[in-house]
């Protein structure tokens, strides 16, 4: 006598574990597809190639204005070793609608990095195409220009010394 499970038996358990792990699998391959729209609503400013860079021993005030057609959000970052994200922590960030879109604040003396993104399709954050600081005023301490793929100014960033002591915005 066989004590065991029957060919037809095994066979029969066999097919519905497969189906088990198959069903498993799509199941997270549905939640993976799931989380992609909420990573993309998150800007990661760290991951831009083109970080421009401005620093002051004194404080700073600044004014962002976005003069394009899509909604763009500035970061201000400084880089802190061991911290995460590659070691850039965002300390300041202003969201600029599309249109005249415009924000101000100060910042404490210091290094910090400018990124400035705009939304894509599907609500995707994009790393601008052109960053650079030109067209610097007189006594400013950087003026920076954004474009999504040339060298216009349709977002620009200027940054000028001379804000209270201790002030900072965030």
């Amino acid at each position: 006598m066989n004590s065991g499970l029957g060919r037809a038996d095994w066979e029969k358990r066999s097919v519905m574990k497969i189906g088990h792990l198959i069903f498993a699998a799509s199941c997270g391959i549905v939640l993976a597809a799931a989380a992609l729209p909420a990573l993309a609503a998150e800007a990661r400013p760290w991951l831009c190639r083109s970080k421009p860079v401005f620093s002051s021993t004194s404080a700073m005030k600044y004014q962002v204005v976005n003069h394009s057609g899509s909604r763009w959000d500035l970061l201000l970052m400084q880089f802190e070793m061991g911290s995460a994200h590659d070691g850039y922590e965002i300390v300041a960030s202003q969201e600029l609608p599309a249109g005249a879109g415009q924000a101000s604040g100060t910042l404490s003396p210091g290094r910090y990095f400018a990124v400035a993104m705009y939304r894509g399709a599907g609500g995707r954050w994009i790393c601008p195409g052109y960053a650079e600081d030109r067209d610097r005023p007189t006594g400013a301490v950087s003026r920076i220009c954004y474009g999504e793929d040339s060298p216009g100014c349709p977002v620009a960033l200027t940054v000028l010394s001379g804000a209270p002591a201790g002030a900072t915005s965030h």
